[in-house]
């Protein structure tokens, strides 16, 4: 995988899991909700929503509700346990404060195996 690749993959995970974590709070997602939560401008989850629509990943009605497909939620649900699993080593075990285990755990979930 060469590095745009893993951008890609990293920011696409990234907005999964934003995703999942909005439907489980509010359930419905909206494009401003996921930029707010991302720190990105719409136009930047408009950009990441139309790729992630062609990966089959996430319907979107137009200018409405978001929503993670069958293949999108499990994708999601995937990252957001390995980052919960790191989070907790780097707590527990290596004694990391929350914040920064929290900060490391989000960058290191994209390039581990599911392993």
């Amino acid at each position: 995988m060469d590095n745009n690749e893993t951008v890609l993959r990293e920011a696409g995970e990234n907005y999964l899991e934003a995703i999942l974590r909005l439907e489980d709070e509010n359930q419905h997602v909206r494009s401003i909700d996921v930029a707010t939560t991302l720190g990105v401008s719409r136009p930047s989850v408009n950009k990441a929503l139309g790729v992630l629509k062609k990966a089959g990943m996430v319907d979107q009605q137009p200018y409405g509700r978001i929503s993670l497909t069958e293949l999108g939620r499990q994708t999601a649900k995937e990252v957001f346990h390995r980052h919960v699993t790191l989070r907790t080593f780097l707590t527990k075990v290596l004694e990391v404060d929350a914040e920064t285990a929290d900060d490391d755990a989000c960058k290191m979930e994209h390039v581990i195996s599911e392993q």
